[in-house]
């Protein structure tokens, strides 16, 4: 009898702690937090860890209000909070709800991105994305760097892949053996030029050679300034390339991580996933129809505001012109909103919610110019 009204009371205080979490925390992809509830020697037990000092704070106060053990940890861990910055240092990283290979994948980084680093797990970290999402990372991916090598690092020379895929070589010669494989909009850095190489050092001291002519340098990013047949120009590098949830890269991609992708080769960020993305930019009335929208529009899809039910927003697309727009739905391609069309399927226009407008609307909320972003400003040079 003691042990199930203990139970009892277990089960009702994890209610009070989802509730107290929510009400603290509106994303939790964003502002990592994950604290459980359990029996601990006959007394309730809250543990888990959290970035969010207001919701450590509530936490801590509702543990001491109902008598229950605490062991929440606000990260980041002590290790971090002086040098938290990590760099990727493979072609595209997959970063997962939990540090082991089996967990669902939520995102992927590439080559050269910076990440903030929370916490270590028995060879994997913790990490932030400079889209803000949080996720777990095995560590033969990334390399975390001091405060005074990444000063060292932002020093350097940088360049951006152009290619859809490539390699980096052991010497500069494209006959030698591969040191890496690369992929669009890698960020590599310059040491030195040699017989139509770069040679570049990986952050995790690797050197390898890259042809010249399969980089650019970061004047897009740095000019600050887009255009849609730009964004569309990239879309169409990735026509036939494969669905992947979580997918970010020219490797394979899903819905939300392919429009990121296309808008990030001209150096904007695009938060991570379409029910976010669809919260940012410039509404477009499409009311009357689609005719209001203009090429390098998102339009964004799923189930429509009920008296019954929430709004879903579930996928995303680029839009094209002509009631045409490309997305990723298992592989990239193209459909239509026009019942005449070959390319129409009536899935989309009627789960069709919104559109909205990236061009002209990139403001620092939700919809960021690489070059401001405060992750990036640790590794670009000035």
């Amino acid at each position: 009898m003691a042990s199930c009204t203990q139970q009892q009371q277990s089960s009702h205080i994890e209610q009070q702690v989802d509730q107290l979490i929510d009400q603290q925390i509106k994303d939790k992809r964003v502002e990592y937090c994950k604290v459980s509830v359990s029996e601990k020697d006959g007394q309730t037990a809250i543990t888990g860890a959290t970035v969010s000092k207001t919701t450590f704070d509530a936490l801590k106060t509702f543990a001491s209000e109902k008598r229950c053990d605490f062991s929440v940890v606000l990260l980041p861990d002590d290790t971090f909070s002086e040098n938290p910055w990590g760099i990727v240092t493979i072609s595209v990283c997959n970063i997962r709800s939990n540090p082991r290979h089996s967990a669902e994948m939520l995102t992927q980084a590439i080559l050269g991105t910076p990440v903030k680093v929370y916490r270590k797990d028995d060879g994997w970290y913790l990490i932030q994305t400079p889209d803000r999402y949080f996720g777990w990372v095995d560590g033969a991916a990334i390399v975390v760097k001091s405060n005074e090598e990444m000063v060292e690092w932002k020093a350097y020379k940088k360049v951006l892949y152009k290619n859809q895929y490539g390699f980096a070589y052991a010497e500069a010669d494209a006959k030698s053996s591969i040191a890496t494989d690369l992929v669009l909009d890698n960020l590599l850095t310059v040491a030195d030029e040699t017989a139509g190489f770069y040679k570049t050092v990986l952050a995790d001291g690797r050197e390898a050679f890259v042809k010249k002519d399969e980089c650019m340098g970061l004047d897009s990013w740095y000019n600050k300034s887009v255009a849609a047949k730009d964004v569309l120009a990239t879309a169409q590098k990735f026509m036939g390339v494969p669905y992947l949830w979580g997918g970010t890269s020219a490797k394979m991609v899903d819905c939300s991580g392919f429009v990121k992708s296309a808008y990030y080769n001209y150096g904007v960020i695009l938060q991570r996933d379409a029910s976010q993305q669809t919260l940012y930019g410039e509404l477009v009335d499409t009311q009357n129809g689609y005719d209001t929208l203009a090429p390098g529009d998102l339009v964004f899809f799923g189930r429509k505001a009920t008296a019954d039910q929430l709004e879903r927003v579930t996928h995303v697309g680029l839009f094209l012109g002509d009631q045409e727009f490309v997305h990723a739905s298992g592989k990239v391609r193209v459909n239509s909103l026009n019942p005449d069309s070959e390319k129409y399927t009536g899935h989309y226009e009627k789960g069709f919610v919104r559109a909205r407008r990236i061009i002209d609307n990139v403001d620092g909320d939700g919809i960021e110019w690489v070059v401001d972003n405060v992750f990036f400003k640790q590794v670009l040079p000035e």
